[in-house]
């Protein structure tokens, strides 16, 4: 949501009445996902952190509509949009920032519904706390589906701006792998449990080689096994199988959905996305074809990161702050992969900051009792300040 909810409340900081700001998502409530592993594990629920944009956003100025956003007809400068009351409306804009999420292609994994599990959404971590509850010992696989990232036409940015990667994150695999190590050591079945991470490409590969070997090193220490290349395309009750036929004992599976373009997007004016759905843009996050059109985080065909989520939608806002008559500063996109993957069960997280995938030289991965407590710190900023990341650009140098 900080797709949406970045540009919307640095735009209204920025111009004030100088334009109507208009939110429109699909349901009244969001929620933080970085924090449902943590509700997968017990030690959270998801009502600590779910906001109720019907109220957060008026409060500042912002008005908000619920609607489901069937496409956006840019030729015509409308977004087209289904109510909860099954009405359809079109909404006409002077300008637009879409802050659409990517979908979650759970139908592209054979046998998700009946042995699939995940953490993307609230309800699939709950699923998976009940499960993890019920859960005797065995075997379980953590892993990422297949990110299909656009090709044509590429964005207009330096080619190591908008590098292509097999997974659109891997974060979350890494601190579940890290929290379910404590999970079981604290319910004292670690000897019950063999753990299996995998990747549809090189593991973590959006960091440098001597974070991944950091990384080799905790799992060797834990007994995790480490498998790259692997394509899931079917979840069975005790085995996944990928593209080629290699098969995993797995029974229990967790994956990070296959990330595809917003069924909205593709639905769209067809220049507007990539031949995958996602939008081209400019270093400015204004679409390469509709100069009236941004786009941030998801939306986007570059790599899926929290961090880059609010960076884009900040400098979308800075942009458009311009042509709307308020000079503005805009920031420099300089991306980076910046995260906590958190282990609150054994006190400590693991703070990685690295840039070599942009084909930058900065790289560390310090793990520390202090990471799990900045990571629940920014929790409770973000709820109070109700998804305000004002300050999130100080936070990647905490």
């Amino acid at each position: 949501m900080a797709t949406a909810l970045t540009p919307a409340y640095t735009l209204k900081r920025l111009v004030g009445s100088k334009a109507e700001i208009k939110l429109i998502n699909e349901s009244r409530f969001s929620w933080l996902r970085s924090d449902l592993p943590h509700v997968s594990i017990g030690v959270k629920d998801v009502d600590e952190f779910k906001l109720d944009l019907s109220q957060a956003l008026p409060e500042k100025g912002i008005e908000f509509q619920e609607g489901k956003v069937i496409k956006i007809d840019a030729k015509n400068n409308e977004v087209i949009y289904k109510k909860p009351d099954g009405s359809i409306e079109e909404e006409e804009y002077d300008y637009v920032i879409v802050g659409i999420g990517a979908h979650l292609g759970t139908e592209l994994i054979k046998g998700w519904d009946k042995y699939g599990y995940s953490v993307c959404e609230p309800e699939f971590a709950l699923k998976l706390r009940d499960r993890l509850a019920t859960f005797q010992g065995g075997n379980i696989t953590i892993g990422s589906g297949y990110f299909y990232q656009g090709h044509n036409p590429g964005p207009k940015v330096p080619e190591n701006l908008a590098p292509f990667s097999d997974a659109a994150c891997e974060g979350p695999v890494f601190e579940m792998s890290l929290m379910l190590h404590g999970y079981f050591k604290k319910k004292g079945m670690l000897d019950k449990v063999k753990m299996t991470v995998y990747s549809p490409g090189e593991y973590l590969s959006d960091l440098s080689s001597d974070a991944r070997k950091a990384v080799g090193e905790i799992y060797k220490e834990f007994g995790i096994t480490l498998i790259q290349n692997f394509r899931v395309r079917e979840i069975t009750e005790h085995e996944i199988i990928d593209e080629k036929g290699n098969r995993i004992p797995s029974d229990l599976s967790i994956i990070l959905p296959p990330y595809t373009g917003n069924p909205s997007l593709k639905n769209s004016t067809p220049d507007l996305v990539d031949d995958a759905g996602f939008i081209p843009t400019d270093l400015n996050m204004v679409s390469i074809k509709y100069d009236n059109v941004y786009a941030s985080g998801d939306a986007m065909t570059v790599p899926k990161l929290a961090y880059l989520a609010v960076k884009t939608g900040r400098i979308a806002a800075q942009h458009l702050a311009n042509r709307l008559g308020v000079p503005t500063k805009v920031d420099k996109y300089d991306p980076a992969v910046v995260c906590i993957a958190d282990n609150p069960l054994e006190g400590y997280g693991v703070a990685v900051s690295d840039n070599t995938m942009y084909k930058g030289t900065h790289s560390t991965a310090v793990p520390s009792p202090v990471n799990s407590l900045k990571k629940e710190l920014f929790v409770k900023y973000f709820m109070w300040s109700k998804g305000d990341l004002a300050l999130e650009k100080y936070f990647g140098d905490w």
